[in-house]
């Protein structure tokens, strides 16, 4: 039986690991994070954190432990590590693009402790063979915690391997399937969903409702190829994506929604969460005339009345996640005509420094930012040791320095794509140092931490 198979390569990888941390000095896992301002759920505490063997062990007042390393956070902020559900590490057959290592980098130099993969990759991600072995050679290359969704699949069986191999989600991608899947179908679509929900893994979903040559553009410019993915094709997906999920017990999750009114409709919704990325919350299609590639992503940017109904919906709370959709290429990719360049901007290292300056502008409440980049992203993708700062917890912080002013430079990413629409953009809010399981792997501009210090997490198994 494959499931079976599964679990002993599952518990091969896992020995594996398990030798190369007990290779490590344990040490390299405890810390005091000392006189920082923590995060406590509702505001900030003076205190400090002692992390042991990954783990939180105190959070109190004062700590007075000279055995550990200790890192000064006097004047910093304190808050859990932060959880991007949605983003694209390439390596395998893209590696030219992004890989683990450098993907990694970019993550923790943007304050994420956990990033979950997506599936279209080279090859995709449509096995449960297929996913351990990504997660194999993520394990050797990774800076911080990093698990991987996979690509929705028709069969019931492979359905339950991949999520026996730890997939945290099946991948919906109605303009083009990255497995064979009859997405015209709403039946395949229902069976696909049953599937899922019969082994408790949620479907996540790019919603745009493509139908055969109604996507096609009158032009070659970007705005006209923006033009033709409309808003109404995100509307029909999840008009038609809420309909069927509502004969079905399946948890599904709405991904870069660009609409107010979609927010409100899975809101409303039972057993359905949203994400939305900065670059749709902050930049409007006006800018595609000016910075063309570099603001070229699906869905593409919207109206300007469009984007601020969507900010505005999304700081009052309608909205579950912000997630980066870090989509890296090469820049020779790129910048070609709009119907060859390739949709997608890097966001890892510029999601945080634009919501904390939100909060600095008073926009948005900081508790709002940390549900939405934490404890949401924690509770639905079931990574119940992540996200708190409290004893038990996994020793995932990130401290930040609020006051500290700055600009978006794409040339000094970590990321191999050295290219951002906000590229020139005024930030104030920034990264001073991120723990990952109590080992520093980001501390003020610089990686100090080595390839494969990182974790693979599986779902069910990532505590």
């Amino acid at each position: 039986m494959e499931s079976s198979s599964v679990r002993t390569a599952q518990k091969n990888l896992a020995r594996s690991k398990k030798r190369t941390d007990t290779a490590v000095d344990l040490d390299d896992r405890n810390i005091l994070v000392k006189d920082a301002d923590i995060w406590n759920g509702r505001d900030f505490t003076r205190g400090s954190i002692l992390i042991e063997e990954g783990r939180i062990k105190r959070v109190t007042r004062r700590i007075t432990d000279l055995s550990v390393r200790t890192i000064d956070a006097s004047g910093l902020k304190a808050l859990p590590g932060l959880i991007d559900v949605h983003v694209h590490l390439r390596d395998m057959g893209l590696s030219y693009k992004e890989d683990f290592a450098t993907g990694t980098a970019a993550a923790a130099a943007g304050g994420f402790t956990t990033v979950l993969d997506m599936p279209n990759t080279l090859p995709p991600t449509d096995s449960a063979r297929r996913l351990i072995e990504k997660q194999k050679v993520a394990a050797q290359k990774t800076y911080v915690n990093v698990g991987f969704h996979a690509a929705a699949v028709s069969d019931s069986h492979d359905i339950e391997s991949l999520a026996v191999a730890g997939a945290f989600s099946l991948k919906l991608y109605l303009p083009k399937p990255i497995a064979p899947l009859d997405i015209e179908s709403d039946h395949a679509i229902e069976k696909m969903m049953r599937g899922a929900g019969r082994v408790e893994t949620p479907v996540t979903v790019h919603a745009e409702d493509l139908v055969a040559g109604e996507n096609s553009s009158h032009g070659d410019s970007f705005e006209a190829v923006a033009e033709a993915r409309s808003p109404i094709l995100e509307t029909r997906a999840v008009d038609r994506l809420l309909r069927i999920q509502k004969k079905v017990r399946c948890k599904v999750h709405y991904c870069h929604l660009t609409l107010s009114s979609s927010l409100r409709k899975v809101r409303s919704s039972t057993s359905t969460t949203s994400e939305v990325t900065p670059h749709h919350l902050l930049l409007s299609k006006k800018l595609l005339s000016s910075l063309g590639w570099k603001a070229w992503m699906v869905p593409p940017l919207r109206s300007e009345e469009t984007m601020r109904s969507l900010l505005n919906s999304t700081l009052s709370g309608l909205s579950s996640v912000i997630a980066s959709d870090h989509a890296p290429h090469t820049i020779k990719e790129k910048d070609q005509s709009a119907s060859s360049s390739p949709p997608g901007v890097p966001g890892l290292e510029t999601t945080l420094p634009l919501m904390l300056t939100l909060v600095n502008r008073q926009q948005m409440d900081l508790s709002l930012l940390v549900k939405l980049l934490c404890e949401n992203p924690a509770r639905i993708f079931g990574l119940k040791s992540k996200a708190k700062l409290r004893r038990g917890a996994d020793g995932d912080v990130v401290l930040v320095d609020l006051k500290r002013k700055s600009r978006v430079d794409s040339s000094k990413f970590f990321s191999k794509a050295k290219f951002s629409p906000f590229d020139g953009v005024k930030t104030q809010g920034a990264v001073h140092s991120t723990i990952v399981g109590g080992r520093v792997v980001y501390r003020e501009g610089a990686v100090v931490a080595g390839e494969g210090s990182g974790f693979v997490l599986r779902r069910g198994f990532s505590g």
